[in-house]
C-alpha cells in the first residue's frame, strides 16, 4: 500500500487497516484532542478536589506511565506515582492529607484496587480521591458508594493509548500544568495530514530494519527513571510483541526527552510497526496468563523460598540470548541501583532491558511472552525489609501480593516456552556475584 492511501484511511479512522478484530473498538485516541482540550478540560479542572499539593496516582500501565511523562517536565514534585505492589515502598507512603487518583481503565487492575484499600485504611478521605476509570467498571460504584468523583474514560481506547484522555490529563494538571499549558503543549496532537504522513513515513523507517519478524526500537532515555520512555516503550512492546514477532525497545543512542505534545505522533508510528508485522495494535493476548497464576497463587499461602537454579546454565543462557530482561521486584526507590546493575549485565552478557516488578508486567511483559524468541527472563526478587500486614478487606498482604506475582509471571514465561531464572536476594548487589559480575 502506498504512503498516500494509507495516511488517508488512518485520517478517516478506517478500522478495516489493522489486524485481528479489537481496531473497531479501539481507535478513540485519534479524536481525543478535540474530545479532551476543550470545554471538558477547564470543566474537569474546576471540579477537582484541591485541599492538599501533594498528589499520590494508584495505577500500573498505561494508567500511570502518562502521568510520569507529563510529570516528567515538572519539577516540584507534586505528584508521585505509585505503580508497584512493593511493601517496603507502600510501607513508607503516607497516604494522609494528599490528594489520591486511583487509575484503572477496567477498574480491576489489582494494584490499584489493593492499594486504594490501603489508602482508605491509613488516612485518605473519600473527599480528596479521585477515580478515573472506564464506564461501567468496578470502580464507578466503589466511588459513588464513597461520594468520591468519579472520571469516566474512553472505552474505545486501550490504556497505552489513553495519554491524551482523563488518564493522562487529569494527573498533568496535579503534576502542575496549567490548563492553557496543555492545550499549547498538546495542540500538534489533532490528527492532521502532516503529523499522519510523518508518522506514516517513520514507521516505514523502521520496518525497514525487520528481520524474521523482529528489530529493536531505540530508546533516547531510560525507561527506568524516564517516564516519557517508560511510557514509549510500554507503547512499542505491548503493541508490536505478540504472535513471536516485535519491536524490542532498548536505550540506545544519544539522550534526550520525550515530550508529551509527541504522543500522538508515537500513537500513530507504534500502530503502523504493528501493521507492518501484520500483528493485532490494540490487543496484549499474553498479559492475562501472568494475571490468572497470580490470583490462583493468592488462594493459598504465599512460599518466599529461594529456587534452585542451576547457575551455569542460567550464565550460559544468558550469555547465548538475543536479549535479555531483568525483572527487578524491589522498592521504586531501587531504580538507581537497577539502572546500574542492568549496565553492568549488558557488558557481561550482551543486550539487557530492565524494569522494576510489577510494573514490566504491564508493558515489555506482553513482549517477553509473546514476542519474538530469544529473550531469556532474569528475575531479582529482593526480600522485604518491612513486616507483613494484611491488606483491608483481603487475606493477604503486599508481600504476598508482590511475590505471587513474580512467581505467577515465572510460570507465564514458562508456559510461553521462553527460558526463565529466578534469584531471591536480600540486597540487589548479592545478584552482582552469583552472575560472576
Amino acid at each position: 500500500m502506498d504512503e498516500a492511501t494509507l495516511t488517508a484511511r488512518l485520517l478517516a479512522g478506517d478500522a478495516t487497516l489493522f489486524q485481528g478484530s479489537t481496531a473497531s473498538h479501539s481507535l478513540g485516541w485519534l479524536r481525543h484532542p478535540e474530545r479532551y482540550l476543550g470545554d471538558w478540560l477547564e470543566e474537569t479542572s474546576r471540579r477537582l478536589p484541591s485541599r492538599y499539593l501533594r498528589t499520590l496516582l494508584l495505577g500500573m500501565g498505561g494508567s500511570s506511565s502518562p502521568a510520569r511523562l507529563y510529570a516528567d517536565w515538572r519539577t516540584d514534585g507534586r505528584l508521585t506515582v505509585l505503580d508497584t505492589s512493593n511493601p517496603d515502598t507502600i510501607a513508607g507512603i503516607d497516604f494522609s492529607h494528599a490528594t489520591v487518583i486511583a487509575s484503572s481503565k477496567s477498574g480491576g487492575t489489582i494494584e490499584t484496587q489493593t492499594l486504594l484499600a490501603h489508602a482508605l485504611a491509613n488516612g485518605l478521605e473519600p473527599e480528596d480521591l479521585v477515580i478515573i476509570t472506564d464506564p461501567g467498571s468496578a470502580l464507578v460504584e466503589l466511588g459513588a458508594s464513597l461520594g468520591a468523583l468519579v472520571i469516566e474514560g474512553d472505552p474505545d481506547t486501550g490504556g497505552r493509548f489513553s495519554g491524551l484522555s482523563p488518564f493522562g490529563l487529569i494527573p498533568a494538571l496535579y503534576a502542575g500544568w496549567s490548563v492553557e499549558q496543555l492545550r499549547e503543549e498538546l495542540s500538534g496532537c489533532v490528527l492532521t495530514e502532516e503529523l499522519v504522513s510523518g508518522a506514516v513515513e517513520e514507521a516505514a523507517r523502521h520496518a525497514q530494519r525487520v528481520s524474521n519478524a523482529q528489530a529493536t526500537y531505540a530508546l533516547a532515555a531510560d525507561p527506568i527513571t524516564s517516564g516519557g520512555a517508560l511510557w514509549l516503550e510500554q507503547l512499542i512492546a505491548e503493541t508490536t510483541g505478540k504472535d513471536d514477532r516485535g519491536f524490542v525497545p532498548i536505550l540506545e543512542g544519544p539522550p534526550s526527552s520525550y515530550r508529551p505534545g509527541d504522543m500522538q505522533h508515537h500513537h500513530l508510528v507504534a500502530a503502523l510497526l504493528a501493521w507492518h508485522l501484520e500483528v493485532d495494535p490494540f490487543n496484549q493476548p499474553n498479559v492475562e496468563s501472568a494475571k490468572k497464576n497470580v490470583f490462583a497463587l493468592l488462594q493459598a499461602p504465599v512460599s518466599w523460598d529461594a529456587r534452585d537454579e542451576d547457575v551455569e546454565r542460567m550464565r550460559d543462557s544468558l550469555a547465548n540470548s538475543t536479549y535479555n530482561a531483568l525483572q527487578v521486584y524491589a522498592p521504586l526507590e531501587a531504580s538507581e541501583q537497577l539502572g546500574s546493575l542492568r549496565t553492568r549485565v549488558s557488558e557481561r552478557y550482551g543486550t539487557t532491558t530492565a524494569n522494576l516488578g510489577p510494573r514490566y508486567l504491564h508493558s515489555t511483559g506482553q513482549l517477553h511472552k509473546g514476542g519474538p524468541f530469544g529473550v531469556v527472563g532474569l528475575q531479582i526478587v529482593q526480600r522485604p525489609k518491612s513486616a507483613p500486614v494484611r491488606i483491608s478487606g483481603r487475606d493477604y498482604s503486599f508481600h504476598d501480593l508482590h511475590m505471587a506475582q513474580a512467581t505467577g509471571d515465572y510460570r507465564a514465561m514458562k508456559e510461553a516456552n521462553r527460558p526463565v531464572f529466578q534469584l531471591l536476594v536480600d540486597h540487589l548487589d548479592d545478584a552482582a556475584g552469583i552472575l560472576d559480575l
